[in-house]
């Protein structure tokens, strides 16, 4: 590690191997460059993290920067890290905090629609561990896991469920995309759950007794009235998890009362959903 003076020329050439990085922010560079021009970017001994085959690591937004500026700026700069430590790629283990599970799946290769891949993983975690009714917007990952959830799931079978669930959202919009794509996974491994997410999706059903039709009525209101957060989170996947329990058992329902408690876990009646 050495404190350097990174020329435009120097940062150009850092920049030639930045393969795999995340997207660039152009707002943040022009920042950056602002600042440098104005005086104002002080050395603060923030590294430039090169890997030992010469991989740019950390530091592309700055030094775009410089390039932007024309003017130099000193920098520690830190060449020959590990381009992998116990199988894992050591750009998913730098500046973590800026970096999102959309950004680490987007370097790892997932370029179509990380955002909404991430979304069903984390969901599709949380579901599996029981907790969706307690955490409807998922758990919290690290990067390197969201890498390995995805490559142990698959791309394409990731990419089949979001374009069903984009189609089912276009059919009936009282459950956005958020909610779609979790239901297609869950529902599509449940006895006629592919039935059930068809059935929802006939937006604007009314069968007296149906209990779709009475879990339309009632997202219906949720739209009207414009409730959202978390609690209306919960609310909905309880709703939604009612409906399907007496969809399959063939039962008429009037209203769907959703009578879900904070804190609440599946409830006794769903443990068929844990086999």
């Amino acid at each position: 590690m050495a404190r350097v003076k990174i020329t435009p020329e120097k940062a150009a050439e850092l920049l030639k191997n930045n393969s795999h990085n995340r997207k660039i922010t152009n707002s943040r560079v022009q920042e950056y460059a602002r600042e440098i021009r104005s005086g104002m970017w002080m050395y603060n001994g923030e590294s430039i993290i090169i890997s030992e085959s010469g991989r740019l690591l950390d530091g592309q937004h700055r030094l775009l920067a410089i390039i932007e500026a024309g003017e130099s700026i000193e920098a520690e700069l830190i060449e020959g890290v590990p381009d992998q430590s116990d199988g894992v790629d050591i750009f998913l283990t730098i500046n973590t905090k800026n970096r999102s599970n959309v950004d680490a799946l987007t370097i790892a290769g997932f370029n179509d629609r990380p955002n909404l891949v991430q979304k069903l993983l984390i969901v599709r975690e949380t579901f599996n561990q029981k907790k969706l009714l307690q955490s409807p917007s998922g758990a919290t990952v690290l990067n390197h896991e969201i890498v390995e959830m995805a490559r142990a799931f698959g791309e394409n079978e990731a990419i089949r469920i979001i374009d069903r669930a984009m189609n089912l959202a276009y059919r009936c919009d009282l459950l956005d995309k958020t909610y779609w794509i979790p239901a297609v996974y869950i529902f599509e491994q449940l006895p006629r759950g592919t039935e059930f997410l068809e059935t929802l999706a006939e937006c604007d059903q009314e069968v007296e007794g149906s209990p779709v039709s009475a879990l339309l009525t009632r997202l219906k209101s949720y739209k009207e009235d414009r409730r959202s957060g978390s609690l209306a989170a919960k609310e909905k996947w309880f709703g939604i998890f009612k409906a399907y329990k007496l969809f399959v058992n063939g039962q008429s329902v009037k209203n769907l009362h959703l009578n879900y408690k904070v804190g609440l876990d599946y409830p006794a009646e769903y443990t068929h959903y844990e086999d």
